[in-house]
This record gives structure tokens, sequence and C-alpha cells, in this order.
């Protein structure tokens, strides 16, 4: 009994001063989410993507994130955030590689400088993918790349929110990308993004511009000429109580060799919770200039063992027409793109929310 005291003591001793050294401002959070999945690709024409099907095990964006929020003065807040890519299957992860900024917060609204994937992605596109957090295999895979400056988490970016007026909030972003110049005659890389939303009760909407200009993927064959891409986009959801419906409409435009070409993009989300089961329905449909186009659908269920965990399933496909080239996401074997190929997956999973 004394060792089991004497035990005690010591492990409290020590744990204290780490405890104290934690300030209560900081908070710490993340998502374990990893699922176990038949992956197949079926109508390949490219030698380098064969027709095969595998088994893997598939982390979706698991990641482990540091939040701080402290009043500096009356009505003006000092933030920070620190977030990770963490990747429970095989062990890799890089720190600060997910959206991590220093920041302001008052009357006058937000203002984070830092790493972002922007309010354009996150006001409309992850806003209706409820079924699986826009993650691993089941992620949108027909979006215009623009939206998000051809980076996914862009660096030097300046993202501003404003304070809510009424129910409307407008938010702008600005960055510089990182990458060098195609051509030294050319202008920096660079994005701006702009967002108007409102919200009310069950209700989201959204509208946003996406543009993004000399980024060397925009157009890799072109050499010196300047290249720009933009997008249009208007979405939001409705919670209807028995179901929550969700959709979406993208027009984008890129320049390419020679000319350009736009596209049309709609997609569609519906979850149905009935207790702690969730049914989804996800479809997506693109079509470029009437030439290069594919669909994608997702079949899901959700079993919600509390509020912060659950397992799930679902069947997900990327479906190209005779001259599209989406390729499915997140797996671990890499899928090379090849035109009127059918990617498609069946998976299992758990996913935990701290």
């Amino acid at each position: 009994m004394h060792r089991k005291l004497l035990a005690a003591a010591v492990a409290s001793a020590f744990a204290m001063p780490a405890l104290a050294q934690v300030p209560p401002e900081l908070q710490i959070y993340g998502r374990v989410n990893v699922t176990m999945e038949r992956i197949e690709t079926d109508n390949s024409n490219n030698p380098a993507v064969p027709n095969q099907s595998n088994y893997e095990f598939v982390d979706n964006s698991s990641r482990i994130g540091f939040r701080y929020n402290k009043g500096l003065t009356p009505g003006l807040k000092a933030i920070f955030q620190i977030e990770s890519r963490v990747n429970l299957t095989d062990g890799g992860g890089t720190f600060t590689s997910r959206d991590s900024f220093a920041g302001l917060e008052g009357g006058f609204g937000t203002i984070r400088l830092g790493r972002t994937i922007g309010p354009v992605y996150y006001a409309t596109y992850d806003y209706i993918s409820m079924h699986n957090h826009d993650t691993g295999t089941s992620s949108d895979a027909l979006l215009n790349g623009t939206i998000f400056g051809n980076q996914g988490f862009m660096n030097n970016t300046l993202w501003y929110t404003s304070p809510k007026i009424g129910n409307f909030t407008i938010d702008a972003a600005f960055s510089l990308l990182g990458e060098a110049r195609v051509n030294q005659s050319m202008d920096q890389p660079r994005y701006i993004g702009l967002v108007g939303a409102y919200d009310t009760g069950p209700l989201h909407l959204a509208i946003s511009y996406a543009n993004t200009e000399n980024d060397a993927d925009l157009d890799p064959g072109a050499g010196s000429t300047p290249s720009s891409a933009t997008a249009y986009t208007i979405g939001g959801a409705y919670d209807f109580k028995f179901m929550v419906l969700g959709a979406l409409y993208e027009k984008a435009k890129r320049d390419i060799l020679g000319g350009d070409v736009s596209s049309d993009y709609f997609r569609f989300a519906a979850m149905f919770p009935v207790g702690q089961h969730e049914f989804h329905l996800n479809y997506g449909w693109v079509d470029a200039d009437g030439s290069t186009g594919a669909k994608q659908y997702t079949l899901g269920y959700n079993y919600n063992i509390t509020k912060a965990t659950k397992v799930y399933a679902f069947y997900t496909a990327v479906d190209n027409d005779n001259n599209g080239n989406f390729v499915i996401g997140g797996s671990t074997t890499t899928i090379g793109a090849a035109t009127g190929a059918q990617y498609t997956s069946i998976a299992v999973g758990l996913r935990h929310n701290f």
C-alpha cells in the first residue's frame, strides 16, 4: 500500500510541472481515419496504368493540430494554428503541411497569414462533402484545381474573414504560391480567392471566385506564354432534419497551349440520418467543351458509435468518358491517368475526431 502511494506521489510530482506549462488557451485536436479498400482500375488504354485490383489500407487525411487563442486587449485576440498531416498506414507526415498560420481577430474580422487551402474550397466543395470529409478515394476528383491555386494547401497566403454582417460574411485570400516563374519575363505566380456566404439556421449558401495566374501547372507546354485560370462556384446545403441536401455548380476556364478550355461541373450530395445511422449519396459530373468529361458517384453508410467516433463503409467510382482522364484520390498505390478509365473502390473504415 505504501509503495502504491509513493508511486502515485512521484508520478504526480513529475506530471504537475508538465501540465502547468500547457496554457489553457491552447487546444490540441485532430482526426484519425483509416479504411481497408479494394481498389480496381478498368478500361485503361495506357500501358503504364494496367487494369488491376489491389487491396490497400488507406489513410484518409489523418491529422493533428494545435490552436491558440488569447486575448491581448479588449476586443483583440492573437490566434495561431499549426496543423500537420499524419499517415497511420505508412508512418508518413509533414509538420505544418496543412492549415498553419498566425493571425489577429477582432471587431474588424479575422486576418491569417501562412499556409491554407483557402476559403473557396471550405465554403463550397468541402461543405457538402458529408460522408468522409472530402478525403481518401471518395474525395472530390472533378473540381477545378484553380480553386486552391493548383496547390492544394497554398503557401504564402493572406486570408481575411469579415465580421458577420447580418447573416453574411465575406472572405478574401491572396497567395504568392511560392512557385518560381515559368519564364523570367512573366509576372510572379499568384492566386486570388473571394467568397460571399449566407448562413441562417439550417441554410448555408456561398458564391465564390478563384483566379490563378502564371502557375506552372496551368499550361505546361506554353513556355513563355502567360497563363490564367478562373472558376466561379455557387453552392450550399440545407438541413431538413430528415435529410441534409447539398449541391454546387462550378464554371471554370483555363489556358491551354494554343487556346483555352471551359468546363461545367455539378455535384449533389445527400445525407439521411436515422438515429445513429447515416446513409449517404454523392454524385458529380463534369464536362469540358463537350469533349472531355467524367462522372463520380459514391454510396456510403456511417454508424456513429459516439459523436466523435464512427465506423463506415462506401462504394465510390470515377468513370471517365472516352477523353476524360480524372483519377481517384487517396490510394497508396500510384495510379496514373488513363483516358476512358474507370476507377472504383469498396471500403470499410474507422474515423475518430478529438
